[in-house]
């Protein structure tokens, strides 16, 4: 759940998004947006105003579909923008699957990177499996997208240098770690660490904990 004063913001597998007054937990408003969402919603203030930023993955409407990246007004639900990325369910042997589209966190952007937002997505295809991709706050156009080596299902998390010049540290699920530019895009260092990471970095000064599903958690230094 993300919160802004007594209105909570949730969201489930059915693709519902759901406002509900903590004060009175009464439903306040919903929105329907397509597909399953698995990730904590973002709420931002902007003039006094809460708004709330999801998207869905590719999974009640098939094999392909696309992912919906939404911003709704966190009053009364109504759609701001939406985005749509293309994606598909991935399979792998004869039962298994993984669904695409959005499973992180979306990240709000800072410092150099003020009016964008960022998020990961699985695209699921042949030749390349995720996407990085950065979007205009204002109006959810795509700025950019960075291919990642494996598609991710971590939330990307941001640091600052002494210039103001936001970095983004995000991981993937074959346990390659990403430092990328938030501004352009760009990969500044990329690392195998680990295994599969699902779970949601933390940044202490300039190091960063995550933990992995090969059950281990590591301690990563920024130089």
């Amino acid at each position: 759940m993300a919160v802004h004063k007594n209105y909570g913001y949730i969201s489930d597998n059915a693709g519902n998004i759901l406002c509900v007054n903590l004060n009175t937990m009464k439903p306040v408003w919903h929105y329907w947006n397509h597909d399953d969402t698995d990730a904590t919603p973002l709420v931002d203030i902007e003039d006094g105003i809460p708004y709330v930023y999801t998207g869905c993955e590719v999974d009640r409407q098939g094999n392909t579909g696309k992912s919906y990246f939404v911003k709704l007004h966190g009053l009364t639900g109504e759609l701001i923008w939406e985005d749509t990325i293309a994606c598909r369910r991935l399979h792998m042997g004869s039962e298994k699957t993984l669904d695409g589209g959005m499973y992180c966190s979306p990240l709000l952007g800072g410092g150099d990177c003020e009016g964008m937002i960022f998020s990961n997505f699985c695209i699921n295809t042949t030749a390349v499996r995720g996407y990085f991709t950065a979007f205009d706050k204002s109006d959810g156009r795509i700025l950019y997208q960075t291919k990642t080596k494996q598609y991710c299902w971590s939330s990307p998390v941001a640091f600052y240098n002494d210039k103001n010049e936001m970095f983004i540290f995000t991981a993937d699920t074959s346990g390659n770690v990403y430092v990328i530019k938030g501004k352009t895009g760009e990969i500044v260092a990329t690392q195998r660490v680990g295994s599969n990471f699902e779970s949601s970095p933390v940044i202490i000064d300039n190091k960063i904990v995550l933990g992995s599903r090969g059950n281990k958690i590591y301690k990563i230094s920024l130089q």
